[in-house]
């Protein structure tokens, strides 16, 4: 009972965080988030496991590609790159002057990049938010960034590696898999449009059995 006492009170903190943090600035978001080692996870698969906050709902898992549908009912698309996870690979980012925003992340030994260009001709900005190897990409507006990014850091931030699981893994996807995600876990800025996921829904189709996350589901894990 104390356990379940204490992981509603941790849920409750975050969630009251997350509304202090609507009115902050991106940097100070990304700070915030990051600099928190968490502790949760809801969303458990083969040789991994991160958090879904309550504001995403998984709408699409094929190996190690998914996508969330948020509030606004945008589409997030999150990549995990267990080979360079397994090969302890380090990043290589320069930060993107001409970008909306652009910044290297570095906290608690784990290291990304996020970087928010505006898409041409449209009143939408294109998130990609690489860290601790997984990446989630995202077209959205304005006013839906700071609730998007809030959401991106909890489940980037959260993700785990079980690596021994994935070591019976890795031998069989390391060919195919290097050559899908070389690619995707590098910038795109300006060059991206919202055609881009049209075509990933097209090749990796859509995921049946994911409901709303819900705070019950929520489990304690421990750290590495």
């Amino acid at each position: 009972m104390k356990k379940k006492l204490l992981i509603l009170t941790l849920s409750i903190l975050a969630l009251t965080g997350c509304t202090n943090l609507n009115n902050a600035s991106l940097d100070e978001i990304t700070n915030t988030m990051l600099s928190s080692k968490s502790s949760l996870a809801n969303t458990v698969f083969d040789g991994y496991k991160y958090y879904v906050p309550r504001g995403l709902r998984l709408v699409m898992k094929n190996d190690y590609n998914a996508s969330f549908l948020d509030e606004y009912n945008n589409t997030y698309y999150l990549y995990i790159d267990i080979i360079s996870y397994y090969n302890k690979e380090k990043l290589d980012y320069n930060t993107n002057k001409n970008a909306y925003f652009s910044k290297e992340l570095n906290y608690n030994n784990k290291e990304g990049y996020l970087e928010i260009t505006k898409v041409k001709d449209s009143n939408y900005y294109f998130i990609e938010y690489m860290y601790n190897y997984g990446k989630i990409e995202a077209f959205v507006k304005e006013k839906e960034l700071n609730s998007a990014i809030i959401n991106m850091s909890s489940v980037l931030s959260s993700l785990k590696f079980n690596r021994t699981v994935l070591e019976t893994i890795v031998g069989n996807k390391v060919l195919n898999y290097k050559e899908d995600t070389y690619d995707v876990m590098k910038p795109k800025g300006s060059t991206a449009t919202k055609d881009t996921y049209l075509e990933y829904e097209e090749k990796y189709g859509i995921y049946e059995g994911y409901g709303d996350n819900k705070e019950e589901d929520i489990i304690e894990i421990e750290e590495n």
